[in-house]
């Protein structure tokens, strides 16, 4: 930086300085906003399903999820390992979908679809997470959805 007598620098460099300050900060408002952004908006006030409009498959379920995502979750829940770090997800990303998927309102047919077998909302939540995971790594060009 060249810096006259006085030894600050001149009005013309603070002005150059500035700007790309600004133009700094203008680009970092936008990623975080393109970050952030989901493809679906969910309503505030109606984001439960009824009964009428719950998934009654994984798959059916997660096509509903990943429109819903910020691409910064996506990406984190992409770059996760499925045992240790999908299990983080639980009071998070788990509670919201065995609230907006009626898993402790009596969808049976999701809970069938994601266990098997009749098992507990928190286990057909970490399934159903487990299958974000695996549609995540295939869909955005990862590894192969292994352990």
């Amino acid at each position: 930086m060249i810096k006259p007598e006085g030894g600050r620098p001149s009005r013309h460099i603070r002005g150059k300085l500035a700007f790309g300050a600004f133009l700094i900060a203008i680009a970092a408002f936008l990623a975080f906003r393109w970050l952030m952004a989901v493809e679906i908006e969910t309503d505030r006030q109606n984001w439960e399903l009824g009964p009428d409009n719950w998934p009654v498959t994984v798959d059916e379920t997660v096509r509903d999820i990943l429109p819903r995502l910020p691409r910064f979750q996506k990406l984190r829940i992409k770059f996760m390992t499925k045992e240790e770090d999908t299990a983080s997800l639980h009071f998070g990303l788990g509670l919201w979908i065995r609230n907006r998927y009626g898993l402790w309102r009596g969808n049976e047919k999701l809970i069938v679809s994601a266990c098997g077998f009749r098992c507990h909302p928190d286990d057909t939540s970490a399934k159903i997470i487990d299958a974000v995971w695996e549609t995540l790594r295939k869909k955005i060009g990862g590894k192969p959805a292994t352990t």
